[in-house]
């Protein structure tokens, strides 16, 4: 067997074969080493985190609330957040449904269209303009193919921003709290790792059968790399020598 050409035949057919993958695991690798993720991918700069105020006797309005809307033996579990017209009470029951409340004591009512316009506005600190209206849809169209902005949940609020990064505001479709804020960044990067990781569809098995199947392919591709790039030294230094003594000898 000529080791020499079997080495450099593998080391080809390997980079025909995972040549792409290769370059999407160098190209991802630069991509999340420099771009900012707090600032552009989390859309740090651009969004403030919302704040639940509740008053000094919360647990007396909390106490008065449970009261007047269900049954305690009927509420697994409660949590203050923060809601397009103040803070919230949101009542897991025992059944799975929620149930909300205003904080201060008022009737809670769904939000509209302009309200969740008015709280976006409220937490957004970027330097762009509201595109449009508050859009409420089933769930986030797909972006490049095969990025889900939010993982497949249904019935939400967007509200977008004409800024440099595309900054988008999501809020629940029914009680209007903020869930997350995405970004043409955040798109770019999800799509990325997708493809370092090899999963396409929920983009978080980094244990899955690709990688395990590509990654020591790869490993094989560089070490009969490796392997090449040692025989074309060892046979440069062998010729030269060759000439050398071929015109020491003359």
């Amino acid at each position: 067997m000529n080791l020499p050409r079997t080495t450099r035949t593998l080391h080809r057919w390997l980079a025909w074969l995972i040549g792409l993958q290769l370059l999407a695991w160098l190209v991802g690798g630069v991509v999340f080493a420099w771009l900012p993720f707090q600032p552009w991918v989390k859309a740090q700069d651009m969004v403030g985190k919302p704040v639940v105020n509740l008053a000094p006797d919360w647990p007396q309005q909390l106490q008065a609330a449970l009261a007047a809307s269900a049954p305690a033996a009927a509420v697994r579990g409660v949590a203050a957040v923060p809601g397009a017209d103040g803070a919230l009470w949101r009542l897991t029951l025992a059944d799975g449904k929620v149930h909300r409340l205003r904080a201060d004591g008022r009737p809670w009512a769904a939000p509209e269209a302009r309200d969740i316009e008015r709280y976006a506005q409220a937490l957004y600190k970027g330097s762009g303009r509201m595109v449009g209206t508050a859009e409420r849809m089933a769930t986030a169209p797909a972006r490049l193919g095969i990025v889900q902005e939010m993982a497949g949940r249904r019935d939400l609020w967007r509200v977008r921003f004409d800024d440099a990064l595309g900054t988008r505001l999501y809020f629940d479709g029914e009680g209007g709290e903020f869930l997350t804020a995405r970004t043409e960044a955040w798109v770019w990067y999800d799509l990325l790792w997708r493809l370092h990781i090899m999963d396409y569809t929920g983009g978080d098995d980094f244990n899955n059968a690709l990688l395990r199947g590509a990654a020591p392919l790869a490993l094989v591709m560089g070490l009969a790399g490796t392997v090449v790039a040692l025989q074309a030294g060892w046979f440069r230094l062998r010729d030269r020598r060759r000439r050398l003594h071929g015109s020491g000898g003359g």
